[in-house]
Formats: C-alpha cells, structure tokens, sequence
C-alpha cells in the first residue's frame, strides 16, 4: 500500500497551486486577446453611433434655425400687414428734418424744400412744420427692413409684402401702392420693366 507522508500529501497540494499559478496569466493573456479583437469593432461601433448622434443633432438646429427664420418672415409679414409702417433706412415720413440730418448728416445737394443726403436718400420737407413729408429712394444700397431694395425683381413684393392694396399699371410698368392701418402714409414701390426702380414713402394726410 502506497504511503503520502505529510511532505508529499504538501508537495502535491503545491504543485497543484502552483499549476493553477501558471494557468492564471495564460487565462489573463487570452481574456486580453480576445479583448483586443473585440475591442476596436466596439470602438467602431461607438465612433459611428456618436457621428449618428452629431449629425442628428445638427439636423435638429438646421430644421430649428429654418424654423426661426421662417417665423421671422411670418411675423415681418403679419406686422406689415396689420400696420403697414415699413420705413426707408429706419425713418418714416411724419419726422422731423433735424432727426434726419442727425442719422445721416448735411444733405449733398438741396432743392425747393428737396434735399438728398451722401446715401442717395432724398426726402421733402414741409418748409412751416420742419418735418419731412415724402422720403424716396433710387439706390439700390438702401434696403427696407423686409429685404426689399431698388433693382431687385416686382415678383418680391407680393412674396414679402403680399398683395399691393392699389397697382397703377403704365405702360412699361407699374407702381404698387400700400397703405397703413390708418391711411396716414402711403408706401409705392416704382416697377419698370419688372424690377423695383424706386421706393416712396409719404405721408398723404
């Protein structure tokens, strides 16, 4: 009968740990193997889903800043509509002369109570009240705040204006007349040949 003494029941016991020692790396090394190959597809699979994630959210604030200027429009277009005070350069008939020297300096050529400043803005001026009665523009550098300027095609007024409440056609145009709410002023745009060639705004009360 095979006899373990206390020293061999010991050395078998450590050659048995000692085995599973050197099992561990060989585990640890595989386990990083597979690691390593499954780890750059997960990388991948992370990289693309980000660039999903980038390009949704930038379709989100593209729609979102469409939306913004859409609703601009609409407002520009419901504010005209209700009231009909579009302005020439910021200012409107109804002012006095002096504010208008103020926002654009002396006038470079004066007239019969006409006068036209360095930006090509001429306005009248009713001489007994010292206010401007009609301002008109030739310039296509003068632009209303609805975007609107001379040389650009007729088609953009019922596009941003909406329908003229007066048209008086000529024979190689016409002229498209608004009115605000109250009938105070009235606002023409001079089309020949179909494109804007001047803008007007007066008063006519």
């Amino acid at each position: 009968m095979a006899k373990f003494g206390l020293s061999g029941l010991a050395a078998k016991l450590t050659g048995q740990n000692d085995k599973g020692v050197e099992e561990t790396p060989q585990k640890t090394e595989e386990t990083k193997k597979e690691t390593a190959h499954v780890s750059p597809l997960s990388g991948l699979a992370s990289a693309f889903a980000n660039k999903a994630e980038d390009a949704k959210k930038k379709a989100a604030e593209v729609k979102q800043a469409a939306q913004e200027e859409i609703n601009i429009i609409d407002a520009a277009k419901c504010l005209f509509k209700d009231s009909k005070e579009i302005t020439i350069a910021g200012a409107l008939p109804g002012i006095a002369f002096s504010k208008m020297v103020a926002a654009f300096g002396e006038p470079v050529d004066r007239g019969d109570n006409i006068f036209t400043f360095n930006n090509g803005l001429t306005v009248e001026v009713d001489g007994a009240k010292n206010i401007v009665k009609k301002i008109s523009v030739i310039s296509g550098e003068i632009v209303t705040p609805e975007g609107v300027a001379v040389d650009m095609e007729e088609t953009i007024l019922n596009t941003t204006y909406e329908t003229a409440d007066e048209v008086d056609v000529k024979s190689n145009g016409a002229d498209y007349k608004y009115f605000n709410k109250n009938k105070t002023r009235k606002f023409t745009f001079v089309s020949r040949g179909g494109y804007i060639t001047k803008i007007e705004s007066e008063l006519i009360k």
